[in-house]
């Protein structure tokens, strides 16, 4: 049987059948993101000769989690399971430590990673095919290893990159270690490291090269969100307009608001809040606020967020229409149909706000009620207002 063309059924080394075709793997993975034409080839390759590849996941503990790191990552995540990958999130509690996050307090920073888990867990995580890790435990229990690890990395270092970031060439040294000390197949690092990505990849490349190693991990990248405000290149974390958070607030859309324009603080009445105090802003207010250029759909970050988040989510994409429009809605099914549309005129950016806006409070709504439920969740939830922004 030909398994590009049609399915087989396998039993992954997990122990679930995996009832699709490598094309289908193949595809489903690749949706995740590849840095390069010989990285896809080497996936390929990959799902057809292992059945359950072993994949990594890294993840930095934070207590104000982005949409991306919220949604878009147990989503991954499941597209992982769905193709029979065997998937192993890895915690880095450790580089929280060693740059003294949260005060360099392991306990805390686990207690962080826990409350992400709860996040995950809410957000519908495959959590029977998932296992969770912590980098610290790893490298206590293979320290020698790891710190071999990380001066060969350093002596493969060439001259070229040190020239060019010479400040980031140890943090290099010990990430790349950090990837290669587990046996992964696939590597899915975190969308937090986007700009040193492409270092980590190449001195994990030219370390299996130069020292002829075999069962070089690949390394996945997310799909990056951009940005919601208009200065796309603006990314700092420690202002909360640029992004939705799963701390976020909700607004209804009848409220009137006061405070900064773009994320007012919320009020402890605040409804659809995650925690009590401290929260971020409210998701209705940055959404409305988004940049969203009429019939411009390249870069529009209302339509990505739809793309990366809703169509995964829910399978189609729900668009109200302006009373002036001919009220009601209309549904959408494809993407690329969206964007046809969206590009003629209808419909208008506006309504796109309000179809990204309504999906929002459905998704955000089942991460609220469990954690409302949920007695261990609410603990953990409430324990990291020391630490939001």
């Amino acid at each position: 049987m030909d398994n590009s063309v049609e399915a087989t059924t396998q039993i992954s080394t997990a122990g679930y059948a995996v009832e699709m075709s490598l094309e289908e793997r193949f595809a489903i993975m690749r949706s995740i993101g590849l840095g390069s034409t010989d990285e896809e080839e080497e996936l390929r390759l990959l799902l057809e000769k292992k059945v359950a590849p072993i994949c990594y996941v890294w993840c930095d503990p934070s207590p104000s989690i982005h949409i991306a790191q919220g949604i878009m990552m147990v989503l991954n995540v499941n597209k992982m399971v769905k193709a029979g990958c065997r998937v192993k999130i890895l915690m880095a509690d450790w580089f929280a430590h060693i740059h003294n996050r949260f005060g360099g307090d392991m306990n805390d920073i686990r207690t962080i990673g826990c409350y992400m888990i709860e996040v995950w867990k809410a957000a519908g995580l495959e959590l029977n095919r998932v296992e969770f890790m912590w980098l610290s435990d790893e490298i206590n229990r293979r320290s020698h290893e790891y710190w071999t690890l990380v001066m060969d990395v350093a002596r493969n270092n060439t001259l070229g990159r040190m020239i060019r970031c010479w400040d980031k060439t140890f943090e290099y040294a010990l990430t790349c270690a950090a990837v290669l000390l587990p046996k992964a197949d696939i590597w899915l690092l975190s969308m937090d490291h986007d700009e040193d990505l492409e270092e980590v990849r190449e001195l994990t490349r030219e370390y299996y090269k130069d020292m002829k190693g075999e069962n070089r991990p690949i390394i996945l990248s997310h799909n990056k969100l951009p940005n919601l405000i208009e200065d796309h290149e603006f990314g700092n974390i420690g202002d909360p307009a640029w992004t939705i958070f799963m701390e976020d607030g909700e607004q209804n859309l009848s409220d009137d608001h006061t405070g900064t324009p773009g994320y007012p603080r919320i009020t402890l009445d605040s409804p659809g809040a995650l925690t009590t105090t401290r929260i971020l802003g409210c998701y209705s207010v940055k959404v409305r606020k988004a940049f969203c250029p009429a019939k411009v759909a390249q870069g529009n970050p209302c339509l990505e967020d739809i793309r990366h988040i809703v169509f995964p989510w829910f399978g189609y994409c729900e668009v109200p229409r302006k009373e002036e429009n001919g009220g009601g809605s209309r549904t959408f099914h494809k993407m690329e149909e969206l964007i046809t549309d969206y590009e003629s005129g209808a419909p208008h950016s506006a309504e796109v706000k309000r179809a990204l806006e309504e999906a929002l409070k459905k998704i955000m709504k089942t991460v609220r009620d469990h954690f409302a439920g949920n007695s261990k969740a609410k603990h953990l939830a409430k324990a990291m207002e020391e630490y939001m922004i």
